[in-house]
């Protein structure tokens, strides 16, 4: 991703529409500066603003992202590697859900075995008990956001 050769890809579709900044920046609701920052190679588009810029532009994500046209061979070549990009990605959240798995596990081992076994006063039990308590907890958290993410995955 060549951030001057995409901001010189917008610069040309933005006049190929017969477009000033200043309407292009109109329609996506950001300054005339932050259009020229961009065709300038300065800075990237806010991730937010990518569909609609294709949108006014009439490209496509995936052209705005190798700044130029794409034939549609490329298109499809693209559109693979995307999809075997979505596979692996899918596959390393699973492994992550059964690793946030083992972290709960863990956690309520050391909340569990720890606090009854190995800690005599009550500040070590306290200790322990927080310990644990934030590993499984910390476990939780991230298992819900991997199968958030997971679930987002398979609706897209």
């Amino acid at each position: 991703m060549d951030q001057r050769q995409i901001g010189r890809f917008i610069m040309e579709c933005r006049k190929e529409k017969g477009l000033t900044q200043a309407q292009l920046a109109e329609i996506l609701g950001v300054s005339d500066k932050s259009v020229s920052r961009w065709e300038n190679g300065k800075t990237m588009p806010d991730l937010s603003l990518y569909e609609p810029l294709c949108k006014a532009l009439n490209v496509e994500v995936s052209e705005l992202l190798y700044g130029k046209r794409l034939s549609d061979s490329e298109k499809v070549k693209q559109g693979e590697k995307t999809a075997m990009n979505l596979f692996q990605t899918k596959a390393q959240l699973r492994i992550l859900v059964v690793l946030t798995e083992i972290l709960i596990v863990i956690g309520i081992m050391i909340t569990i075995t720890f606090t009854a076994l190995l800690s005599d006063t009550a500040a070590e039990r306290v200790i322990t008990l927080v310990f644990g308590s934030f590993v499984w907890g910390f476990g939780l958290v991230l298992q819900i956001k991997v199968k958030v993410a997971i679930s987002a995955m398979q609706e897209s």
